[in-house]
């Protein structure tokens, strides 16, 4: 538990120096550090509403290919798509 109370002060004191615009992250870092902690599966749906698109402008990007089709989970019938991934698109769509 000693170990999870020090991550979350850690996680603090960095959001809080990116927030003031203190931190000496570079970009490929902070994609590093989301690839890390940003490993929450999501739905279709949720994954669109974090893209901020309808669901059929998202399967529109995954035909494209600008999204990338979701996973499949041993015991689940449904693809997932990671917050991780999902970043780096966004990164791409927006520029």
């Amino acid at each position: 538990m000693y170990i999870i109370k020090m991550l979350a002060k850690e996680l603090r004191h960095v959001a809080d120096k990116l927030e003031s615009n203190t931190c000496d992250i570079g970009e490929q870092e902070a994609i590093d550090i989301i690839n890390i902690i940003a490993r929450e599966p999501m739905s279709k749906q949720s994954a669109a509403e974090f893209m901020n698109m309808s669901i059929p402008t998202f399967d529109l990007h995954v035909a494209k290919g600008s999204i990338p089709k979701g996973k499949k989970r041993k015991g689940f019938k449904e693809l997932v798509w990671y917050k991780c991934d999902l970043y780096e698109c966004l990164q791409r769509l927006n520029r």
